[in-house]
C-alpha cells in the first residue's frame, strides 16, 4: 500500500471516529453539568492535570521506540522488531507500576493542593481511580505504537474511538440513574482496560511474532542510539508535563477550583480543534519516517512547505471562529455562568494559535529524530512558563497563567525549533520559515478583523439564530478571502496537486 493510500486511510478513519467521538465528549460534559456542580469539572480537571505530571515517567520511550521502529519495518527486519518491541514492554511495564506507586502516594497531600478543601465526598477514591486509569493503560497500550508506527494508524483509531463512544453512552447512562461521580470514573477505568486488552489482541494477530516469548537483544549502536534519544526525550517530556500540566493546578492554587472546572470546558474545545488538526498529522508521521528513511529529504522540503501552508489556513481559520464564537458556543452549550471574559478568552486563542503554527515543525522534528539538537530547550521554556504564570498570577490573577504560557512560547519553542528543523533536519536556511510565518499571521490578523466587524455588524436578539448566522460568517468570510489572497501563490499549487493526488486514490479505494 503507498504512503498516500496509507495517508489517506489514517486521515478518513481519524476524521470519522473523532466526530462522533466528541460529539459523544459534548454530550456527556453537558450532562455533567446537568447533575453534579462545577467543583466536580475542577476536580476532573485538576486530577487530570496532576496525573500528566506523573507521566513524565513515560520519558518519551514511547516517541524513541516509534522513531526506531520506522527502518526496521521498512526493510522488514522482524527479529529487529521483535527486540525493540521486548524492550518497550519492560519500560512500559515498568512505567505503568511507577505511575500507580507514585501516584497513590501523593494521597496524604491532596488537601494542601486542593487547598480548601470542597465538599466532595471520597476525595481519595476519586484521585486513586484516575492514579489507576493512568497506571494501568501502560500494560498493554504500547503494542499500538507498532501499528502507528507501520502506517497502519487508521486501525488504532477505530478501536480508539469505538471504546471512547461506548465509555461516553455508558458515562451518561450512569449520571441520569445514580447521578454518581465514583461509578462515572469506573466506567472510564473499564474503557481503558477493555480497549487495551482489544488492541494488544489485534497487534498479536496482525504481528505473531510478539507472542514470541524468546529473548531478542539489539545490537550495540541501536541501543546507544535509543539511549540518547530517551535521555534527549526526557528533557521534552519534561517540559511538557510542566507546560500542560500546571495550568489548573495553579488556578485552584491562586484563584479557585470553579475557574479550573471552567477552563476546563475551554481547554476541551481547543483540545478538540487540536485533534482534529492532529489526525492529518499523525496520519502521514509514518509515512514521513518511511520517507526519510530512504533519505528523500528534499521531497520532505516540499511535504513540510504544503502542510505548513495548510497549517496557516486551518489554523488562522480556527483562531478567527474561536474568537468570534468561543463565548456564544458555551453560552448556549453549559449557559452563562461558565464563560471567561473576553481577556481571557484572547489569550487562550493566541496560545492556541501559536501552538497549531508549531505543528508542521513538531511533526518532521519528531519523524526525523533531532530529538538531541533541542533537549534543553523545554527545561527553559518549562522554568519561564512556571515563573511567568506565578508571578502574573498573583498580580493580574487567572489571565497571567494563560499569559505565561504565551511568553514561553514565544521566547523559546517560536524560534528554537524551526532553528533546529532547518539547520539539523532539512539543512536549509531557516529565514524562509520565519517571512511565511509572518505573512500568514498579518493575513490571519486581518482576514479575523473583516470578520469581527461583519459579525458585529449584523447583530440578531434571538440568540439562537444570531449564533447560526455568525457561525455561517466564520465559515464562508475567512475561507473565501484566504482563498482570494491564496490562489495564485505556488503553496497553493503544490496542495491542490496534492489533493488531486488523494482523491484518485479514495477513488481507487472504493472500487
Amino acid at each position: 500500500m503507498s504512503r498516500i493510500s496509507n495517508s489517506v486511510k489514517n486521515f478518513k478513519f481519524g476524521t470519522i471516529g473523532y466526530f462522533v467521538s466528541y460529539l459523544g465528549n459534548f454530550v456527556t460534559r453537558k450532562i455533567f453539568v446537568m447533575f453534579l456542580t462545577v467543583e466536580y469539572l475542577g476536580l476532573n480537571g485538576l486530577f487530570s492535570n496532576i496525573l500528566s505530571l506523573l507521566s513524565f515517567a513515560e520519558l518519551g520511550i514511547g516517541t524513541a521506540i516509534c522513531f526506531s521502529l520506522y527502518k526496521p519495518l521498512a526493510l522488514h527486519e522482524t527479529e529487529k522488531v521483535q527486540a525493540l518491541m521486548q524492550l518497550f514492554r519492560k519500560a512500559y511495564t515498568t512505567i505503568g507500576v511507577l505511575i500507580l506507586g507514585i501516584g497513590l502516594s501523593l494521597i496524604p497531600l491532596l488537601p494542601s493542593i486542593l487547598g480548601e478543601v470542597p465538599e466532595i465526598p471520597s476525595i481519595n477514591l476519586i484521585y486513586s481511580l484516575f492514579v489507576i486509569n493512568s497506571g494501568v493503560s501502560y500494560f498493554l497500550g504500547y503494542k499500538r505504537t507498532l501499528l502507528i508506527a507501520d502506517q497502519k494508524k487508521y486501525i488504532d483509531t477505530t478501536y480508539y474511538y469505538g471504546f471512547q463512544v461506548i465509555k461516553y453512552v455508558l458515562q451518561v447512562l450512569v449520571l441520569v440513574l445514580t447521578k454518581n461521580y465514583i461509578l462515572f470514573l469506573s466506567v472510564m477505568l473499564f474503557t481503558t482496560v477493555a480497549e487495551n486488552l482489544v488492541i494488544s489482541h489485534k497487534a498479536n494477530v496482525m504481528y505473531p511474532f510478539l507472542k514470541d516469548k524468546k529473548k531478542k537483544t539489539l545490537d550495540r549502536e541501536e541501543t546507544i542510539k535509543i539511549k540518547k534519544n530517551v535521555f534527549a526525550l526526557m528533557f521534552h517530556k519534561l517540559g511538557s508535563v510542566v507546560i500542560s500540566g500546571t495550568d489548573n493546578i495553579l488556578m485552584v492554587k491562586f484563584v479557585n477550583l470553579a475557574s479550573a472546572g471552567i477552563n476546563s470546558n475551554y481547554v476541551m474545545i481547543t483540545s478538540a480543534l487540536n485533534s482534529v488538526l492532529g489526525i492529518a498529522y499523525n496520519s502521514i508521521s509514518a509515512s514521513l519516517g518511511n520517507l526519510i528513511v530512504e533519505n528523500q529529504i528534499q521531497k520532505s522540503k516540499f511535504l513540510f512547505d504544503e502542510l505548513y501552508f495548510v497549517s496557516a489556513w486551518l489554523v488562522g481559520f480556527s483562531s478567527i471562529c474561536l474568537w468570534i464564537l468561543f463565548n456564544s458556543f458555551i453560552s448556549l452549550w453549559l449557559g452563562p455562568a461558565y464563560l471567561f471574559e473576553p481577556r481571557i478568552v484572547m489569550v487562550i486563542v493566541i496560545n492556541f494559535y501559536l501552538y497549531g503554527m508549531l505543528r508542521p515543525v513538531r511533526t518532521f522534528h519528531s519523524s526525523m529524530g533531532l530529538f538531541w539538537y533541542d533537549r534543553y530547550k523545554p527545561v527553559i521554556e518549562s522554568l519561564i512558563n512556571l515563573g511567568a504564570s506565578i508571578y502574573l498570577a498573583q498580580r493580574i490573577g487567572l489571565v497571567g497563567i494563560l499569559i505565561g504560557t504565551v511568553i514561553s512560547t514565544i521566547t523559546t519553542c517560536f524560534w528554537f525549533e524551526p532553528y533546529v528543523l532547518f539547520k539539523f533536519g532539512m539543512e536549509l536556511p531557516v529565514r524562509e520559515y520565519f517571512y511565511n510565518y509572518i505573512r500568514y499571521t498579518l493575513i490571519t490578523v486581518f482576514i479575523g478583523w473583516i470578520t469581527y466587524r461583519l459579525v458585529a455588524f449584523v447583530s440578531i436578539d434571538n440568540k439562537y439564530l444570531n449564533f447560526l448566522v455568525s457561525m455561517v460568517f466564520c465559515a464562508s468570510i475567512p475561507n473565501f478571502l484566504y482563498l482570494l489572497l491564496y490562489h495564485r501563490t505556488k503553496e497553493f499549487a503544490l496542495v491542490k496537486k496534492e489533493m488531486a493526488n488523494v482523491f484518485r486514490q479514495m477513488k481507487k479505494g472504493r472500487k
